[in-house]
């Protein structure tokens, strides 16, 4: 078998690194080698990534998990009680749950991780603006009083959002927001993160927590027992897609979570299994609200009349299943409705360039962001050579995903200094379904909400609705004229979804059905 140079430029380079080799030379402790993005911020209230959110629930706990239905079970939790108005909750943390430094996790630590949490977070801040109290009342017990009904409290300290309400010791949980975690990091979670181990931009480390205290319940999707079967697992950051999957094939590595569509059938072809996790992914674009044209409505219609998701999604997904979705959740899921998406399911350029002109569009430069490959980058190559052909100036710039999320947070810098008008994007099924956890949906206008920073209190009063009702008949029917509204103010435009796959080798075992994807339960054979 021949490899690319590229391949093996990046192979010598793995061989000679301490701790890697064949998987037949293999020896001693087991290591599950993934192929992975780097993580960029080790507080895990803070990186909003797939990424982060995947490495922060290897190393820290939350008080419940997600199961495979995207039910809230009991994880750090022993026991719960909710009063019969719905404002006063009560919980009982697990005995023994210890910190890997050895320290007792008290219900102190519990409280002041979910008030930075919800300080940080705009998911967080849905808790918070419903919160009257929040007490540790001893080491174990903490009460929580609502000032209304909220019946999505364990949905959401479960981490149905990102990032989550990670539990870590009361002082890193109180330190200045302007200070990054200490390292060593410390979590209770069924993994310790290698601080000394790690190459940026290469290689993440993580070993077996030999002290955690699984769960007695049978693993289910995030809930139930985290069992770690292997002593380390190392991340291996190939950002080039052909690389990884010669590393895969080569036995260099064992797993690669959200498998590039182009690479599966190279992957099948040579034995390794490929199977879909989770709710599919979702690509979109996403306008910057602050600065014009997109502060007007009529330019992000002309965006969303550009965008064909029967041209652009075969090149998305590559060899996984595929499908369009004029809607802002996941289409066949129970909120994936398309209602109001009718003028904008076809094609129309010289609509667009009159809607752009309309909005005051006047000749200068569109800076459109994108990563350097996959799907964000076949979203943005499409849409720019649609942008120029209804006479816009295009710049697209293309950068590595960290540099990407850095740009996009930061709200004051305008398009000509360093800011944007319109990204490429994608994410995950399983938090983009719903409105509490899409957190592109939070319409706000306190320039706290997800980048973009869009400002429409109509549709925000429509979204609060919807997460205010208490019963099944109330959310159904709030929830249609919110999803009827997202069309009119349009907060992105969708580009439609496709399949995310695993891959693993033949020896891997245990891979759990979860949306965001665990390394317990694995085992290496």
């Amino acid at each position: 078998m021949r490899f690319p140079k590229l391949f093996a430029v990046a192979l010598s380079t793995f061989l000679l690194a301490p701790g890697i080799g064949g998987a037949a030379a293999q020896k001693g402790p087991q290591v599950l080698r993934v192929v992975s993005g780097d993580v960029t911020d080790l507080d895990p209230t803070q990186g909003s990534s797939r990424v982060s959110r995947v490495y922060a629930q290897m190393v820290f706990d939350t008080l419940f998990a997600l199961d495979s239905t995207l039910s809230a079970k009991p994880m750090m939790v022993e026991s719960f009680s909710l009063s019969e108005d719905g404002l006063r909750r009560h919980y009982t943390l697990r005995s023994g749950l210890r910190f890997h430094d050895g320290s007792p996790v008290t219900a102190r630590d519990v409280t002041a991780s979910i008030a930075r949490w919800m300080d940080n977070t705009s998911v967080g801040a849905q808790l918070k603006s419903r919160l009257a109290t929040m007490t540790a009342e001893d080491d174990r017990n903490i009460s929580l009083v609502l000032t209304e009904p909220f019946g999505l409290v364990e949905f959401l300290l479960a981490g149905a959002g990102s990032p989550i309400p990670a539990i870590m010791r009361e002082a890193d949980a109180k330190r200045p927001y302007n200070t990054p975690m200490p390292v060593p990091v410390i979590g209770s979670g069924p993994f310790r993160y290698v601080d000394g181990e790690r190459l940026e931009g290469s290689r993440v480390v993580f070993a077996r927590n030999p002290d955690y205290p699984a769960r007695s319940e049978p693993t289910d999707g995030l809930a139930g027992a985290r069992v770690v079967k292997v002593d380390r697992v190392e991340w291996l950051i190939l950002p080039d897609a052909t690389t990884a999957s010669n590393a895969l094939a080569a036995g260099q590595a064992d797993f690669w979570a959200e498998a590039d569509p182009d690479q599966i059938a190279f992957l099948r072809a040579r034995g390794l299994r490929v199977r879909p996790n989770g709710l599919p992914f979702v690509s979109f674009v996403r306008p910057n609200f602050r600065f014009p044209p997109f502060n007007d409505v009529r330019a992000r219609q002309a965006i969303a009349l550009l965008v064909d998701q029967n041209e652009i999604m075969p090149a998305v997904a590559g060899d996984a299943d595929w499908k369009t979705c004029y809607g802002f959740g996941v289409c066949g899921t129970a909120l994936g409705t398309e209602a109001g998406a009718e003028p904008y399911r076809r094609l129309d350029v010289e609509r667009a360039r009159r809607l752009l002109a309309e909005a005051g569009y006047r000749g200068e430069t569109i800076v459109l962001l994108s990563t350097p490959t996959g799907p964000n980058n076949v979203v943005a190559q499409v849409l720019a050579q649609r942008l120029r052909q209804a006479g816009v100036k295009v710049d697209l710039q293309v950068t590595d995903l960290p540099t990407l999320l850095q740009r996009v947070r930061n709200k004051d810098r305008t398009p000509a200094t360093g800011g944007y008008h319109l990204f490429a994007y994608n994410a995950t099924g399983s938090i983009w379904f719903h409105p509490l956890t899409n957190s592109a949906l939070d319409l706000s206008c306190g320039g706290q909400n997800w980048p973009g920073f869009p400002c429409d209190e109509a549709g925000e009063a429509l979204r609060q609705r919807f997460l205010r009702a208490t019963d099944a008949a109330s959310a159904k029917a709030a929830f249609g004229p919110f999803a009827e509204h997202l069309w009119q103010f349009l907060p992105y435009v969708p580009v439609g979804q496709w399949e995310v796959v695993n891959a693993y080798r033949a020896n891997i075992a245990g891979v759990l059905h979860a949306y965001v994807q665990p390394y317990w339960n694995i085992e290496k054979r």
